[in-house]
């Protein structure tokens, strides 16, 4: 009887924990070793199925578990949707190499023409599209991340370059005494190598030239 209430006490503490939880990715800072003379315009696309559908907000990247298992939602620590934060990282990246790169807010779509679309009509010499068809952080002890991303790039007509895929399920650890913030920690890290693995493919670095 005492060890079940104690873990009835554990289970309801863990679902206090899982509540109102954030995670910031607008201070990531992300490595490349991508360099070009010409203008960049960068959009990121929402294709996530439970965003085109309402059901999460554009802001939503994951589940913190309660301690019986029931899920709270997660969202960027800006407030600001998922696909800025990942357009701010590009941006922010190349910048530092040197590029010239001009941001383009898209809306959540299925298919990205009227995203590329936007794109084309930023006038950049070359267009980067980053579309998320998955990203979602799910933690209780462990944190999992299943992320599913395409990194497009294509000339200023919109004509495509050069496309790189980064999906996958990764378990990221976790922490007995204190999940919520051992998910704080974990998930950035992977938007950051996410970011870093599709702009260092030797594909895209090549394409942007």
């Amino acid at each position: 009887m005492k060890k079940m209430l104690l873990i009835v006490l554990a289970a309801v503490a863990l679902s206090g924990c899982a509540v109102g939880n954030k995670h910031v990715y607008n201070d990531v800072e992300v490595k490349t070793s991508a360099k070009t003379a010409k203008s960049v315009s960068v959009a990121s696309l929402d294709q996530r199925e439970y965003v085109l559908s309402g059901q999460s907000t554009p802001d939503f990247v994951g589940m913190q578990r309660g301690g019986f298992g029931n899920p709270f939602n997660v969202l960027t620590a800006s407030g600001r949707p998922l696909t800025a934060e990942f357009t701010t990282a590009v941006k922010t990246a190349l910048e530092r190499n040197g590029a010239r790169v001009f941001s383009v807010e898209t809306k959540p779509a299925k298919g990205s023409q009227p995203a590329m679309a936007d794109l084309v009509a930023s006038a950049g010499d070359r267009l980067l599209l980053l579309s998320i068809r998955e990203w979602v952080g799910d933690s209780q002890i462990n944190t999992e991340v299943r992320y599913d991303l395409l990194l497009t790039v294509a000339d200023s007509g919109g004509k495509t370059l050069a496309t790189k895929t980064y999906a996958g399920t990764r378990n990221l650890g976790g922490s007995q005494f204190n999940p919520p913030g051992h998910a704080k920690e974990v998930m950035p890290k992977a938007f950051r190598e996410a970011i870093e693995t599709l702009l260092n493919s030797p594909e895209i670095i090549t394409a942007l030239q």
